[in-house]
């Protein structure tokens, strides 16, 4: 994932493209267990967006799904990604400023 900028001459447009960076990723998938696990201020932004988002467009008529890989071969979910049963310990291991 890409570093934190915070310039403010750039466009919304520019800043989402650079949030991409070089990848060739086409989707953003974020672990719910995540998302919980970060302060409530920003669920409640990602709310928000998420809920605008809802109201533009209209149900598409793919579905998608999520599989893992490690060292390029399917692997299963880790206990920890159960947003019922999420593991704290594991998942405050990963952040990056704790």
């Amino acid at each position: 994932m890409p570093e934190q900028f915070d310039d403010i001459d750039q466009t919304g447009e520019e800043r989402l493209w650079r949030w991409f960076s070089m990848s060739y990723a086409s989707w953003l998938t974020l672990p719910r267990v995540l998302m919980h696990a970060m302060p409530d201020e920003w669920q409640q932004k990602m709310a928000a967006l998420l809920e605008e988002y809802d109201a533009t467009w209209k149900d598409q008529p793919y579905k998608s799904f999520v599989s893992l890989k490690q060292n390029g071969k399917f692997v299963k979910m880790p206990d920890w990604l159960n947003y019922r049963h999420p593991d704290r310990d594991v998942i405050d291991s990963m952040r990056k400023n704790p």
